[in-house]
């Protein structure tokens, strides 16, 4: 369910306890947490940073989506009701929340669960904010994919935007393990790059006697991972992940390299890494000159044609290995469905040829090409 909200006008969808939480923190920077008492050290600063991102990276009036595990049905019952981790953890997202939407800076969509009727906008989503914690009946992994399909519901899903995952868990497994799995979850669900993980140092694994730098130690910081999909050779494989800088718990907060936290991702030079390409359409857009068993017993098809060729222009450019899978040669309305299937499952990653531009393609699990062949049905 996604609830609207900009300039601090609260919509028809929107539950009273989001607008309350929104008009208690009207404060600004230096004390938006201060106000609050019950916040710990450490949830004071993830509000301080998360707010600190949106405003740095965050393009004003562009829709901000705010994401939610789906064992938080309400925000004003669960506060009250639920265990005290996660009563915590919803305390937090209210007081961004509330400091977010004060700010009137962009229109606000806060979803929670899916099957509702809610309104939807015909605006991409710009930056989105997904809060992960342990669940009682779901893993990680269980957490992300409901939220991100959840996601892909609306028409106004964006996988290009920026995201920025909040994991208010403490946890075992060391941070840039736990942020590598979270990269790796969202490539593999829906191809998001433009990630930043934010993570708590996880106290198992602090020195006893914690390093200090600048009057401050190191476990009084929140980390920010992030990774680069074709980074040496690793066309799309999350393997590593990279520490871009640190918030520090000193005064008000800060970032220790003041790094820029979404840099460009795609390279001018994919280095081979391969395309799975898909064609559908007749001569002379589609034409299959030759198709061969190699030795794994795979077939290799060469495609050619007028909108294939383009395709292989662009893959010479960017230094892309094209590899065509078994060609759609005919306009039939199953063969359309057939590799739309395949690019819904990954099992190629573009389309080409004479794909009609109709509701059943242009939809927010694909992305069309602007046209360059027109023709009369």
């Amino acid at each position: 369910m996604a609830m609207h909200f900009y300039a601090g006008i609260r919509s028809r969808h929107a539950s009273q306890h989001v607008a309350a939480a929104a008009a208690a923190a009207e404060c600004d920077h230096s004390s938006c947490c201060s106000a609050d008492s019950t916040l710990t050290t450490d949830q004071m600063h993830t509000v301080l940073c998360v707010w600190t991102v949106a405003h740095r990276y965050f393009a004003p009036g562009r829709p901000l989506v705010l994401s939610l595990p789906r064992t938080t049905p309400d925000i004003a019952r669960s506060a009250l009701s639920d265990p005290q981790p996660q009563r915590d953890y919803l305390q937090t997202v209210n007081v961004i929340l509330g400091k977010l939407h004060e700010e009137t800076s962009w229109p606000i969509e806060l979803f929670q669960r899916s099957g509702d009727d809610t309104s939807d906008t015909s605006v991409l989503h710009n930056s989105c904010i997904l809060f992960v914690w342990n669940e009682r009946t779901n893993n990680l992994n269980e957490t992300l994919e409901y939220q991100v399909e959840n996601l892909k519901y609306s028409t106004s899903w964006n996988p290009r935007g920026r995201f920025l995952v909040v994991a208010t868990d403490s946890s075992n497994e060391p941070a840039h393990l736990l942020a590598a799995h979270i990269c790796s979850i969202l490539w593999q669900l829906a191809r998001i790059v433009n990630v930043v993980v934010l993570l708590q140092n996880q106290f198992s694994y602090r020195p006893l006697h914690a390093i200090s730098t600048t009057k401050t130690t190191e476990a009084a910081r929140l980390k920010q991972y992030t990774w680069f999909p074709f980074k040496l050779g690793r066309c799309g494989d999350v393997q590593h992940v990279i520490l871009l800088d640190e918030w520090v718990f000193e005064n008000n907060g800060r970032f220790s390299g003041n790094a820029h936290l979404y840099p460009g991702k795609i390279p001018k030079d994919f280095m081979g890494c391969p395309i799975k390409v898909g064609t559908i359409g007749i001569n002379p857009y589609v034409i299959m000159t030759e198709n061969s068993t190699q030795y794994d017993g795979s077939t290799a098809y060469k495609i050619t044609g007028l909108t294939v060729e383009i395709l292989k222009l662009i893959c010479e450019k960017i230094n892309l290995t094209a590899l065509f899978l078994p060609p759609s040669l005919n306009l039939e309305l199953d063969s359309g469905a057939k590799q739309l299937v395949e690019l819904e499952e990954d099992l190629s990653d573009v389309l080409i040829g004479t794909v009609p531009l109709l509701p059943l393609v242009v939809t927010s699990s694909f992305d069309a090409t602007i046209p360059y062949i027109y023709m009369r049905m």
